[in-house]
């Protein structure tokens, strides 16, 4: 028999969303919700302290390269400490060497600013349905296209 989550295709990954922006966080959540749980946070700290409190496993972070006095990567390195097959989706208006320079033991997508919310799904099941061995191609580093504003 199958499951609920089956008979509904939604999936049971749970996505940690670490967003200091209240509209863009609103955007993303929106964008994954109805498939996937999502744990919204606005800071490093409180996705740590969330992250901590949690009781399943977290299966892919979405965050962005900068936060507020400090980096995605750096938030990434702590929840790796307890998560370590976590996957990542980094959001960012440019690019950077910093990110690429950084080799994580999972998979690694940099989805660029300003983006549709089917890109954001797209990126997000592409990190989940690739396996730990596997390595994201450079196309991702241009996802998507820019566009004037984010759609609904």
């Amino acid at each position: 028999m199958k499951s609920l989550f089956s008979l509904f295709n939604w999936h049971t990954d749970t996505i940690l969303i670490a967003e200091p922006d209240p509209v863009l966080r609103r955007l993303e959540c929106r964008a994954l919700s109805g498939k996937y749980r999502i744990i919204q946070t606005s800071s490093v700290e409180e996705a740590v302290r969330t992250a901590a409190r949690h009781t399943t496993k977290l299966d892919l972070l979405v965050t962005g390269v900068r936060l507020p006095h400090r980096f995605g990567w750096e938030l990434t390195q702590l929840l790796k400490l307890d998560y370590p097959d976590l996957k990542v989706v980094y959001t960012s208006s440019s690019v950077d060497a910093e990110v690429r320079a950084r080799t994580y033991p999972s998979i690694v997508i940099v989805l660029d600013n300003p983006f549709r919310p089917d890109r954001l799904r797209q990126a997000v099941r592409d990190a989940l349905e690739t396996t730990q061995n596997g390595r994201i191609a450079p196309k991702y580093a241009a996802y998507s296209p820019p566009v004037s504003r984010l759609h609904s």
